[in-house]
Parts: C-alpha cells; structure tokens; sequence
C-alpha cells in the first residue's frame, strides 16, 4: 500500500465523500452503487451500525479512496461481524483493501467469531477477494421483482385477519421485534433485536401489521421510492404459519401501492428459504439477480492472509 494511505474510523464528516465513493465504485460495479445522502444516513443510524463506530476509511490526500463497513451482530447464541469492502476503481490493486480488512479483523479478539461478507457472482474483485481468503458460500440473496401482483387463495383464517398500516410505530416495536426473533433466529443474516431497537428501525420503514383477534400475527415492512418500492421485511409468527396468512398480508401491500411495470416492488430472500421462495413466486414475485453470503472464521481469515501476504 502507498506510504501516502491513512486508514482511520469513520467520521460523520465523511458523509458526502462516501456518496462520491459509491458512484465511483457503482459507474464500474453497478451492484455496488450509488448509494444516496440520505440513504447513507439511514444505513448509519441502522442499530447494528452504531453511527458507523467500526466502519473505516482509506484517505490519501484528504480524499476517501476506500470504506469498510463493519458490525458486529448479535445473533442470539453467538455473535457474527458483517463486512464489506469498496475501494475507488482508480485505487484498486494497490491493497487498500487489504489494508482495511486488516484494520476490521483487529477489532474482535474472538478466533472463532464469524466473519460474513456479500458478494455478486458477476463481480470479478470481489469473488477473487473471498477466493482468496478462503470465505464458503453460505447462502445466495434471490433478488426477486413483481409488476403483476397474483391474488392467493383466501383461506379462512386470511379472511379473518386485519390488514392495516400502522401511523404510530411504537405502538407496535415489540410485536414486531418478537415476531422478526422468532421467524428469523435460523437466518444467516439473523440479527436480534430488542423492542427499543425496533422502534428505532421502523420510523424509516412503513409498518403494516395483520392481527387475528386483537393479537399481531405478521408483518411487513415496506420502503417506497419514486417509482418503486421495496419489502424490507416479511414474516409471520412461526404458530401461525401455514395457513395463507403472509400471503394475503403482502398481497395488500402491494395492491395498496399500485404495483406495476411502472412501479415495481423488489425484495430480496434467502436460498435458505424455500417456502418463501415459493409464496413469493405465487404472489407474481420473479428473480432478477443473485447474491452469495460467504462466511469464515475471525483465526481462518488471519492464516489465510499471513500464508498469503507474510
């Protein structure tokens, strides 16, 4: 790496720079970017980012050539530290990369922790990267779209369910983070989740809830954007899975937004998941793209790197 390369944590300062990275990065790998100022301010206040607290920056000049995000997730039993690495195509090849991989594996001293980072097949760097040091694929993120929503079947208990959007969000945070822990807890990118945290992730989402008796039985959690939208989150409470519930549930959603060619919704849904995967497809939801979720212990990434650099 250049003697002229400081790597150094995150400042919020650092804001605007971390856009002009993206769309740098994104103009040469389009899965990578743009990321908005806004969105990027969303990202940072996400509970699991802490403000962006282990995220680093590579800077050379003043300028931001490189960015690591990193946090550490709890996943209930154990705890995994979700990385990714974007470096400035005019400063690849250089091992900014590797410069800030290092600066992130210091953080933990756990050899066992669980280190997870996302890659698209179709990026050449970023497969090497993880070829390299020795990452297994996991799981792959199915990026699905729907313009024509299916009508699913109504089954009983669908029909009795109520379907509404939620105005005040905290009136609902701690059915909802039950709900996500409970449906969630086998998910590779699973991520615990306290009531208190959960109000906090949903005064950016909008929240739809579906109750039987007064009791909260699903969610979906849903972003809209100019001329799309996106579902965050689905899920329905493990007891009431089954009977048609989540389905009906996203059905109004979309119905609610209009989905359309003009309009579509996106979501994305793990290979892990197969029953999703299927109610999705029935609900008009098809898959565009492909994301691998590798993983490798905190210890086997360090022997990898010292064989490889040392």
């Amino acid at each position: 790496m250049d003697d002229g390369i400081t790597i150094r944590p995150l400042q919020e300062a650092d804001a605007e720079a971390v856009v002009v990275l993206y769309a740098r990065a994104g103009a040469v790998e389009p899965r990578l970017g743009p990321v908005t100022l806004p969105q990027w301010n969303q990202f940072l206040k996400l509970p699991q980012n802490r403000g962006g607290r282990d995220f680093r920056v590579a800077e050379r000049s003043g300028r931001i050539i490189g960015l690591a995000e990193s946090s550490l997730r709890d996943q209930g039993p154990h705890h995994s530290r979700f990385l990714k690495i974007v470096v400035a195509p005019e400063a690849r090849r250089r091992r900014i990369g590797l410069a800030l991989f290092n600066d992130v594996l210091a953080i933990d001293t756990d050899a066992d922790l669980a280190v997870q980072t996302k890659v698209s097949p179709d990026w050449p760097a970023g497969m090497a990267f993880v070829s390299a040091f020795g990452f297994v694929h996991i799981e792959s993120e199915i990026g699905m779209k729907c313009v024509e929503p299916l009508q699913p079947a109504r089954t009983l208990a669908a029909a009795r369910a109520t379907i509404e959007r939620v105005s005040d969000v905290t009136t609902c945070a701690a059915e909802v983070a039950r709900i996500h822990n409970a449906a969630f807890a086998s998910d590779a990118a699973f991520r615990l989740y306290s009531p208190e945290e959960m109000a906090q992730v949903l005064t950016d989402s909008e929240v739809w809830i579906a109750s039987e008796e007064g009791q909260a039985s699903g969610f979906c959690l849903t972003e809209p954007e100019q001329n799309s939208m996106w579902i965050e989150s689905a899920a329905v409470d493990p007891e009431r899975q089954g009977r048609g519930l989540g389905q009906v549930l996203i059905y109004h959603v979309l119905t609610a937004h209009d989905v359309s060619v003009e309009h579509p919704c996106w979501l994305n849904v793990s290979s892990r998941n197969p029953a999703g995967l299927k109610i999705y497809r029935r609900l008009g939801f098809r898959p565009q793209h492909e994301t691998c979720r590798f993983s490798a212990t905190r210890g086997g990434l360090i022997a990898s790197r010292n064989r490889r650099f040392h």
